[in-house]
């Protein structure tokens, strides 16, 4: 049982722990500031308590699907959020860029109301159960302070490389990240038949369990599916896709700027005048 709390947790803040991170090393690196972090982190948790709290009345809402609904919505609204930031890390456009910071907050505070508002409704699960709850905090505080600590070290980890360098890895794990949100929000439009379901196209469990720990961890950060349907397959693939353009639409246009030549004539110039 400790085990299993432990890694509910940590699957949990594993995932928040690494967007953040990313984020906060882009406002740090543009000069950004922290205000807006602090007002996203605040406003993630109040309306996950709000979620919580009234987590029986949402889940009637569309027909008895309104947790999936708005699950599979929030999670849309951060893939769009981070598309949109590395389509500007891509273009180098965030210093002109007014409202990334309300972009990079709504990113967070909707992280934080997901997973935040699973973890709470976890916790009330116990206590109307009268579960060990002595297990439980110990579990989550161990879940919670691996998860922390991992997205801190991600922090330090991309900031000790150059201004180039660390944005093609922010652009990486932004991307699969982001794909990984559309592969989760389409898996719970299947499962309310929102979106036709399909069988498997393969499955990759004698390479990585899905079940396993390192699997629940990769599923929580890249939407790793070890049995995909081609929505899922389609949607991934196409974000990929996306960001692979952009980046060579960018390198393409930078590259032309960089050996574009000067045609500027000077017909008086002293050397055309001695050449007549």
């Amino acid at each position: 049982m400790l085990l299993d709390i432990i890694i509910l947790v940590l699957r949990e803040t594993v995932e928040a722990g690494v967007i953040l991170s990313l984020l906060l090393c882009i406002s740090n690196q543009y000069k950004l500031g922290y205000s807006w972090f602090y007002s996203a982190l605040s406003i993630g948790v109040i309306l996950a308590s709000v979620y919580a709290a009234n987590f029986r009345l949402v889940g009637e809402w569309f027909d008895f699907a309104g947790q999936e609904v708005i699950n599979a919505s929030m999670q849309f609204i951060i893939y769009a959020c981070l598309l949109t930031i590395c389509s500007l890390l891509i273009f180098s456009n965030l210093k002109g860029y007014r409202q990334l910071k309300l972009i990079l907050g709504i990113a967070i505070a909707l992280a934080i109301t997901r997973e935040l508002a699973e973890m709470f409704i976890f916790y009330a699960g116990f206590f109307q159960s009268d579960g060990d709850l002595v297990k439980v905090f110990t579990g989550s505080f161990i879940g919670m302070m691996i998860g922390l600590s991992f997205g801190v070290l991600c922090y330090y980890a991309i900031n000790i490389w150059n201004r180039s360098t660390s944005k093609i890895i922010q652009i990486i794990f932004l991307t699969l990240i982001a794909a990984g949100m559309s592969v989760q929000a389409t898996q719970l439009l299947i499962q309310i038949d929102w979106l036709s379901a399909s069988k498997p196209l393969w499955s990759s469990n004698w390479l990585l369990d899905e079940s396993s720990i390192f699997g629940q961890m990769t599923y929580a950060v890249f939407g790793y599916e070890s049995s995909p349907t081609l929505p899922e397959v389609i949607l991934y693939l196409s974000t990929l896709i996306f960001i692979a353009v952009l980046s060579v639409v960018s390198y393409a246009k930078s590259g032309y700027l960089r050996v574009k030549p000067s045609h500027r004539s000077n017909p008086s110039s002293p050397r055309e005048l001695n050449d007549g």
